[in-house]
């Protein structure tokens, strides 16, 4: 994304099948789209024009450029896995007008239909990048290439699948830190959102899915590493050691001294039954 915006100075936006903004390169709107989509009417029309997009593209199957209600060039493509469109990608926010004078008539054209402040969207209209009709279209390939790219290399999965996955990513690597709340930020979704995606595959949800993580690190760590067995537990979040402890005797049938105790004789048995064949 980034690669593409250092080359045609677009903005690119990637959407999941619930058309939720999932990223976006560079991370902000321009400061016209921005102020559009402050107003309550204007920031209605964009929506609906976003969503004609998608409904577009989803019944196409394919790109589709478009001029949005505000004048404003954007192009909007499905990102499919097999045969199931599980998100959209979208660039835009440019204009095709011939001049600057062109553009900013428009944008007095748009501010008197929709009852706006004519002066401060003028000012805003300067951030709108003009590019050439054989400039936009050839951006539109590389877009399409780009997408082709990604579905070719099967880089694309499901939401609820990444969503799994990115978690368990960031949970490995915080692990004595890790919250709900963490992830969410993380991850940028809704706390409802988060439980919803992990209440069919994990047990328990994402909090049971984390404490899962921590014991099995700790596990990890007891079988495999020399660290006292207090610093494993607080290294995994568990800041309570009565309590590691118990837990850990209920889920594995043997306290964290015993585990390791019975893993270091292990690795002294090895040697001598090797010897003995």
């Amino acid at each position: 994304m980034a690669a593409f915006y250092a080359l045609t100075g677009i903005k690119i936006i990637i959407f999941d099948e619930n058309r939720e903004e999932v990223f976006s390169y560079p991370g902000e709107d321009c400061s016209f789209c921005r102020m559009m989509k402050s107003d309550v009417a204007t920031a209605k029309l964009c929506a609906d024009c976003d969503a004609r997009s998608f409904e577009e593209c989803k019944r196409t199957g394919s790109l589709k450029l478009y001029t949005c209600y505000a004048g404003l060039v954007e192009a909007c493509a499905p990102l499919k896995q097999g045969d199931k469109v599980i998100g959209y990608i979208m660039f835009g926010q440019i204009s095709d007008l011939p001049s600057d004078e062109a553009l900013r008539q428009n944008v007095s054209d748009v501010c008197r239909e929709y009852s706006l402040d004519e002066e401060k969207f003028l000012e805003a209209a300067g951030d709108i990048k003009i590019k050439s009709y054989e400039n936009i279209m050839s951006a539109a390939k590389i877009f399409e290439a780009c997408i082709s790219y990604i579905i070719l290399n099967d880089m694309l999965e499901g939401t609820e699948d990444k969503i799994i996955t990115e978690s368990e990513i960031y949970i490995d690597e915080h692990i004595a830190e890790v919250s709900v709340g963490d992830l969410c930020r993380h991850l940028r979704i809704s706390r409802t959102a988060l439980y919803a995606e992990f209440k069919d595959k994990c047990p328990g949800g994402v909090s049971a899915f984390i404490k899962k993580k921590r014991f099995e690190k700790a596990k990890s760590l007891l079988e495999g590493t020399d660290l006292a067995v207090m610093d494993i537990a607080r290294d995994c979040g568990f800041y309570d050691y009565n309590y590691f402890s118990r837990v850990f005797k209920a889920k594995y049938g043997k306290s964290p001294r015993d585990l390791r105790r019975a893993s270091n004789k292990k690795a002294l048995d090895l040697p001598e039954k090797k010897r003995g064949r």
